[in-house]
């Protein structure tokens, strides 16, 4: 610490902010916030961003700094005697609710605690609380769990996690999830569910993108060869080849399903899709072409069932595909392309 800073500050008031420090720094070593970011600590607990001087450091942890005393913070760390402070409000306000919670001893007061934490969270980034877990991208294990245990839209299942936080077996994806939903995490939850960084809320093709995620890798190839060659068949006039199985069986059903839930949440979504130039753009935010083609064409085939098509191909396609459980979707998306068209 310069010399300045130490009579700037008062002696009194470094001996305070030390003895601050070494009691929030005790209570942080070996804890589960240690391998914690500091920024994403400062972004949990509401208070201000933090940044260091001079740009940021690689591994910036609290474990990097709550084995160090107060001054050297300054002297090893290089941090003023603004930024000291700082770390020490982040760590301090981290422990503040587990304190909380072991005085209370009220898991009422714990859940609503949890409760207001999860919605700072939803409430940020414009989520849907309703969305449904059924057109998440989680794995088979967790999908299975969540069926067993009822869970299902996003808000359910960040109850759910909440209540496995104390299990010390809690790993894989739980855990992944859990320091998402607990951190804010925006680039972890574009792995799960369908958010755009940079935008509020969940969106559509990043929601269609997963359905192809929960085919198996022999049934993907198949739909991306089968894309291909009817590209090139269109083109050259060849005979076409029969379509995969799982794209009637699976594929066109999620596609329904999502679809069904977006049409309620995003208005006139039906009679966008209709406009070539406006799928085209959506979908390139996946940034993957080959992906992006097979989709537009799932939407083409889904947009067919429910009313006909200009495209003969699309129709001919249309014709093999037998929809068994989404009858009643394709009825409701039916009469709302109608509402639709005739505004």
């Amino acid at each position: 610490m310069s010399e300045e800073e130490k009579s700037g500050a008062g002696l009194n008031e470094l001996e305070d902010l030390a003895a601050r420090w070494d009691k929030a720094a005790y209570g942080a070593q070996g804890s589960p916030f240690e391998n914690v970011s500091v920024a994403a600590l400062a972004k949990n607990t509401g208070t201000r961003a933090w940044s260091r001087p001079g740009g940021g450091v690689k591994g910036d942890t609290m474990a990097r700094y709550v084995y160090l005393s107060f001054e050297e913070l300054m002297e090893l760390e290089k941090l003023d005697l603004k930024s000291a402070v700082h770390l020490l409000e982040i760590c301090e306000a981290t422990f503040v609710f587990e304190e909380e919670c072991n005085d209370l001893g009220s898991f009422e007061e714990i859940d609503n605690q949890a409760y207001l934490q999860r919605m700072r969270f939803v409430e940020e980034y414009g989520l849907n609380q309703d969305y449904p877990i059924a057109l998440a991208n989680l794995d088979r294990d967790l999908r299975e769990l969540c069926a067993a245990e009822e869970i299902v839209t996003f808000v359910d299942l960040m109850e759910f996690l909440d209540r496995l936080s104390d299990k010390a077996w809690i790993g894989g994806s739980y855990r992944n999830l859990q320091n998402v939903f607990a951190h804010g995490d925006k680039k972890g939850l574009t792995k799960y569910f369908p958010f755009r960084v940079g935008h509020r809320g969940f969106h559509f093709p990043e929601a269609l993108s997963f359905t192809l995620n929960r085919i198996s890798h022999n049934d993907l190839n198949k739909v991306f060869e089968y894309h291909e060659r009817s590209r090139r068949r269109s083109r050259l006039a060849r005979k076409r080849m029969e379509m995969p199985e799982i794209v009637g069986k699976q594929l066109v059903p999620e596609v329904i399903q999502c679809l069904h839930y977006f049409c309620r949440h995003q208005s006139r979504l039906l009679l966008r899709l209709h406009d070539s130039a406006y799928v085209c753009r959506e979908l390139m935010f996946l940034n993957d072409p080959q992906t992006e083609g097979v989709l537009d064409w799932l939407i083409h085939l889904v947009l067919g069932l429910l009313r006909p098509s200009h495209e003969k191909d699309i129709e001919e396609e249309v014709k093999q595909i037998r929809i068994i459980h989404e009858q009643e979707l394709i009825q409701e998306l039916r009469e709302l392309l109608k509402e639709e068209v005739a505004v």
